[in-house]
C-alpha cells in the first residue's frame, strides 16, 4: 500500500435524484454503481415503458452490463454484448432498456457510452455544458455513442433519463425540455450560488414544474462529482515484533489523512512512541460503551475489538440514525465521512481475544473483524486497503 499514491487519486462522489412517473408506481429507471481502486462506474438504465415491467428490464440489463465489467470485459466489449441482446429485444419479448454507462478512472479520465439515451452534461464550478456525442459507431446492428472527457477537482458529469430531456413534450416544448435547456438551467443555479450537491434534486423539481402535476415519465438525474478524497487511516493492534513498534507508528503518522487508533494496547504503544500521554476521555460503562482516549496528534482513539465488532453491526445504517454519543457511534460517523479507509493491522497475539467471554458474546478477534468490516464498508461505497504488520 502506497499512501501517497492513494492520496493523489481523485474521488467520484455519486449524487442521485429519482422519481417514478406516478407516485404510487415503481420507477422504470435503475442506477447501479461500482467503485474500485482504479475506477468508478455508474450505469443508468431506462426500461421501456413504466412501472414494474420497465423496472425489471432496467434492472436486468444494467446488472448484466455491470457483471460483464466486473468479470474484466472492457467498457466497449461489455456494451457490445448487451447491445446485441437488446437488438433481439426489438422483435422478441426480451426486456428492452436504453442505458448510459460511465466509467471514470481515478485520474479523472471519463468515458460515457450511451445507447438511445440523452447526451451527458459536463459540469464545472462555474458553468454547465451538454456534451454532444463525440462519436457514433455501429455496434453489431445497433448504433451507440461515446463521449470522452477529463475531470478536474470540482468538475462533474450529469446523466439523465428521457424523463428529464423530454419533459413538457407537446406542451411547453415541442420536442421536450432538451439537454441543452437542462444545461442552461444548471448554469442559472450555479450563478445563484446553489450548493452544487443540490443540483439533481433541483433538476427534478424543475421537471415536475414543467409537467405541472405528475412527472411525464420515470425521471432520473445522476451527478458524479470529482473531488479530493477523504482519507482515514486506522492503526489497530501492535506489530508482530515489538522492535517494529517505532517504525510502524512513524509510518502511520506520516500517512496523509485522518488518524484513528483502535485498541487499548495500541493506544499505549502509540503514546509511548510519540512520547506523549494518552488520557481516557470516556469511561467504559459496559460493553455497549467502550472507552475512548485523547492522544496529541491523533484524531480519535478507542478500545479495539469490541468497538470494531459493534461498528460492524451498525455501519450500514443511515448516518442520521447513528445517535448515542459513544465511542462506537463517533467512530462509525468517521467511517461514513471517509472515502478511502486504510487499515494497518498488527498481528501480535492478544490473549484477551481468546477469552471465554469474547466467544460467549460473539466478539470476533481483530484479524477477523477487520476483514468482515472491510467487506461491509466496500458495500456502502468505500475503498478499503488492509496492511498487516
Amino acid at each position: 500500500m502506497n499512501p501517497d499514491s492513494i492520496a493523489e487519486k481523485k474521488y467520484i462522489e455519486i449524487l442521485t435524484a429519482q422519481a417514478p412517473k406516478k407516485q404510487s408506481r415503481i420507477c422504470g429507471d435503475y442506477i447501479i454503481t461500482d467503485r474500485t481502486e482504479e475506477a468508478t462506474t455508474v450505469i443508468l438504465s431506462d426500461g421501456m415503458g413504466t412501472g414494474v415491467k420497465a423496472n425489471i428490464a432496467a434492472v436486468m440489463n444494467a446488472s448484466r452490463l455491470m457483471e460483464l465489467l466486473r468479470l474484466g470485459f472492457s467498457l466497449r466489449e461489455a456494451c457490445k454484448r448487451l447491445v446485441d441482446s437488446l437488438h433481439e429485444a426489438r422483435t422478441s419479448n426480451i426486456p428492452f432498456a436504453a442505458f448510459s454507462a460511465c466509467r471514470i478512472l481515478n485520474s479523472g479520465h471519463a468515458t460515457i457510452i450511451s445507447y438511445e439515451m440523452p447526451s451527458p452534461i459536463l459540469l464545472s464550478k462555474h458553468f454547465a455544458t451538454y456534451l454532444p456525442h463525440q462519436r457514433f459507431f455501429p455496434m453489431g446492428l445497433e448504433i451507440i455513442s461515446e463521449v470522452n472527457c477529463v475531470l478536474e477537482y470540482g468538475d462533474g458529469i450529469i446523466l439523465v433519463s428521457d424523463g428529464v430531456s423530454q419533459a413538457g413534450m407537446g406542451r411547453q416544448f415541442r420536442l421536450g425540455w432538451g439537454v441543452q435547456n437542462v444545461s442552461y438551467f444548471i448554469d442559472g443555479l450555479l450563478a445563484q450560488g446553489v450548493d452544487i450537491k443540490e443540483i439533481p434534486h433541483k433538476v427534478l423539481q424543475k421537471v415536475k414544474e414543467i409537467c405541472i402535476s405528475d412527472y411525464g415519465d420515470d425521471t432520473t438525474c445522476v451527478f458524479m462529482l470529482c473531488r479530493e478524497s477523504n482519507i482515514l487511516n486506522i492503526l489497530t493492534g501492535p506489530p508482530l515484533k515489538k522492535t517494529d513498534d517505532e517504525r510502524v507508528v512513524k509510518k502511520f503518522m506520516e500517512m496523509k489523512g485522518k488518524k484513528v487508533v483502535c485498541g487499548s494496547t495500541t493506544v499505549e504503544m502509540v503514546s509511548r512512541c510519540l512520547k506523549t500521554k494518552a488520557t481516557m476521555i470516556e469511561e467504559p460503562e459496559g460493553y455497549h460503551k467502550p472507552p475512548s482516549y485523547k492522544i496529541e496528534g491523533i484524531d480519535f482513539a478507542s478500545e479495539g475489538a469490541i468497538t470494531l465488532n459493534q461498528i460492524y453491526n451498525i455501519i450500514d445504517m443511515p448516518p442520521d440514525k447513528l445517535a448515542g454519543g459513544s465511542a462506537v457511534t463517533t467512530l462509525a460517523m468517521i467511517f461514513h465521512e471517509s472515502d478511502i479507509i486504510n487499515f494497518i493491522v498488527g498481528t501480535a497475539t492478544n490473549r484477551a481475544h481468546k477469552s471465554f467471554i469474547f466467544r460467549q458474546m460473539g466478539i470476533f478477534p481483530r484479524e477477523v473483524i477487520v476483514k468482515l468490516l472491510s467487506e461491509r464498508l466496500k458495500k456502502i461505497g468505500k475503498i478499503v486497503n488492509i496492511e498487516y504488520v
